[in-house]
């Protein structure tokens, strides 16, 4: 069977594996955890899975401990307690195995646990755009927001690397769609992207090239004004934007699309 590109059907998606994990951790915008068996019943426990999530390898307790309580030292009856609630929360595999086995000295979530985060990796592995396009579905707003310590996602350097790879993959995306010339789905995928990464200019640029390919000049002077607002400029007018304040490719692009008398270069 072929696709509507003419190519082999998959019989299966580059997600497939994924989708038989039995529960997920989401960290790409509000954190939550999908198939609990109960509820956390302190916030430390949520914590402990999240960060369980993104060590899949593992990690020993001194290691989870210093990132959920790094200023301080807890009782190992502390930690027996934390892990214990998470364990609780998570429940069972359909198999019967704990979600969080028990272990001494170290943690490690099984295999039937999974995040968004690497949902979006396998997709993004693919040349399929539109394996692309659901993966930048899951992303809902910056990573990590309601977790009560974060900390240890900047200094490990988690949240940066999630930022960066997923306004990648929204420029790829963005790309992708406006060769197929649908400036619009290019728009939403690069808006996506800043849901996570609001401070990108690759996504900005996109943006700008959208609106000037649906023939909207207002909207090129919007986005213009938006990033600048962003960047701690507000109140700049059409005419009056400070352009040393972005980047120079920013600043070029914006240059080229741009209206307005005198400030239009020309296209080559």
């Amino acid at each position: 069977m072929l696709d509507h590109c003419g190519r082999p059907a998959r019989t299966t998606t580059p997600s497939a594996a994924q989708h038989r994990a039995e529960v997920e951790v989401a960290v790409l915008g509000p954190t939550e955890v999908r198939g609990l068996a109960a509820s956390f019943s302190r916030a430390a426990a949520l914590e402990l899975t999240v960060y369980l999530a993104l060590h899949p390898a593992g990690v020993a307790n001194d290691a989870w401990a210093t990132a959920l309580w790094p200023d301080r030292r807890m009782a190992p009856a502390t930690l027996h307690s934390t892990a214990s609630a998470a364990r609780r929360a998570l429940g069972r595999s359909a198999s019967g195995r704990e979600h969080l086995p028990r272990s001494h000295g170290r943690l490690e979530l099984a295999r039937s646990v999974t995040t968004d985060w690497r949902r979006v990796g396998v997709l993004a592995a693919s040349d399929d755009p539109d394996d692309w396009d659901e993966a930048i579905d899951l992303v809902r707003g910056r990573p990590f927001e309601g977790l009560r310590n974060a900390e240890w996602t900047v200094l490990e350097g988690i949240a940066a690397d999630i930022e960066e790879r997923v306004a990648g993959l929204a420029c790829r995306l963005a790309d992708a769609r406006l060769r197929r010339g649908r400036p619009a789905l290019a728009a939403a995928a690069a808006r996506r992207g800043l849901a996570a990464s609001p401070y990108d200019e690759r996504l900005y640029r996109r943006l700008l090239r959208c609106a000037d390919l649906e023939g909207n000049p207002a909207g090129v002077e919007r986005v213009m004004g938006e990033l600048l607002a962003n960047l701690g400029w507000p109140g700049c007018a059409p005419g009056a934007f400070d352009l040393a304040a972005v980047h120079p490719k920013t600043a070029a692009v914006y240059r080229s699309l741009s209206r307005r008398p005198g400030d239009r270069a020309p296209r080559h």
